[in-house]
């Protein structure tokens, strides 16, 4: 069992509009909070592929939420959600998120 770690703690507060965690940015932008979340993925290596793919880098736009705790907790779901349906072919960096 783990323990559970605040908000506070996972995330960093960079100035007045803007949080950070890990790869994760959260900012207020256009009159509402937007996640940005960056992170690497990799396809799946074909039956006859010794070698594994190459990492591609992307990044997802969460948003508009009214709140930076809502764009937060956006943000971690969906990088949870990434890491659950890609397993090893995705890295996600997320400060302290557990599954």
């Amino acid at each position: 069992m783990s323990r559970h770690i605040p908000r506070h703690e996972r995330w960093s507060k960079i100035g007045p509009n803007e949080y950070r965690s890990g790869g994760v940015l959260v900012r207020y932008a256009q009159g509402a909070w937007w996640a940005w979340l960056s992170y690497r993925q990799r396809q799946d290596p074909g039956p006859d592929d010794s070698l594994l793919p190459p990492w591609e880098e992307k990044c997802d736009r969460l948003g508009p939420f009214k709140r930076p705790r809502n764009a937060m907790i956006a943000a971690e779901q969906h990088a949870i959600l990434l890491r659950r349906r890609l397993g090893t072919n995705v890295a996600v960096e997320t400060g302290d998120l557990r599954d």
